[in-house]
């Protein structure tokens, strides 16, 4: 609707998993960077917390690109709460055992069995969890168990024996919570990250690089409209690009030459973001956790 009018190619704040509209902020960089580390060096698992919007599974989609390269196969869903059975099942058919058992346990010792009888067939696989809060959400920590006994899986190789899988967990704090209190799993994470909010800076660089990704005027955008969208938004990506898509629209409506202050406070009214002013601003990144002697697994 306000492509032409802004004259856009595109709409440039579309909430989706697009290499063309990325911004690679220092912090999801370096998350990437160390995720990768962790393939590599085929350690056992790792996890990345942030709050909602932040660009976890957009971090975990650069990832799943990168792996490719790699050559290395990759499995990623969504944690389904409760759901330990349908989600063994659903590994199972990614490996590619044909086979359907009717409980976790049976699930469980199939592909345990199939380690132990030399996991010929098995290689090395990316196993990516996202939502992976939701592990901790159903009886008796069914889904954290599901992880736990996944990252004692190994297969043996040429090169002596490697880890099945290389897990990573993407979730809200509220994973790394409920992680903290499952110690056996807790001490299987080898690298914990977080993946913070932008910051004002990097927020009107995110607005900027989003419009020219599609032929639009970088300045569309007033500077003290660009302040009030991280006022507003609190740097998380998803929020700065509701309120950027709706600003647009009502600019367009207004037929205004730039989008103004009080078109953002409009906006923000609009998108239910009016309130998120006083939003958590960013913090240092929180180093990663990685224990001496779990590195040498």
């Amino acid at each position: 609707m306000y492509t032409s009018y802004w004259h856009l190619r595109s709409s440039p704040f579309l909430n989706a998993d697009s290499e063309a509209l990325l911004y690679p902020s220092d912090q999801f960089n370096e998350g990437l960077a160390r995720l990768l580390y962790l393939i590599d060096q085929e350690r056992i698992a790792g996890m990345i917390t942030g709050p909602y919007g932040v660009g976890k599974s957009f971090l975990l989609t650069s990832l799943v690109q990168r792996s490719t390269r790699l050559k290395l196969p990759v499995i990623r869903f969504d944690a389904i709460p409760g759901g330990g059975l349908p989600m063994a099942r659903h590994i199972l058919r990614q490996l590619g055992i044909d086979e359907d058992p009717p409980a976790l346990a049976d699930a469980l010792m199939l592909l345990q069995q199939r380690c132990m009888g030399g996991g010929r067939s098995l290689s090395r696989n990316v196993l990516l969890i996202d939502e992976a809060q939701y592990l901790a959400q159903g009886p008796g920590d069914e889904g954290l168990y599901l992880v736990h006994f996944l990252t004692n899986l190994r297969i043996t190789t040429p090169s002596g024996q490697k880890p099945l899988f290389t897990t990573v967990l993407c979730g809200t704090p509220e994973l790394a919570d409920a992680v903290r209190k499952y110690e056996s799993l807790r001490r299987r994470i080898q690298l914990s990250w977080v993946l913070r909010p932008l910051s004002a800076p990097q927020t009107t660089e995110y607005v900027v690089q989003h419009l020219k990704a599609v032929g639009g005027d970088p300045w569309i955008f007033s500077v003290e409209a660009l302040a009030a969208v991280h006022r507003h938004s609190g740097g998380i990506p998803r929020s700065v690009n509701n309120l950027c898509d709706t600003a647009l629209m009502l600019g367009y409506a207004a037929q205004a030459r730039h989008i103004t202050p009080d078109l953002i406070e409009e906006a923000a009214e609009d998108t239910g973001l009016a309130d998120d002013s006083d939003a958590p601003q960013t913090t240092p990144q929180e180093q990663p956790q990685m224990d001496e002697t779990e590195q040498r697994q």
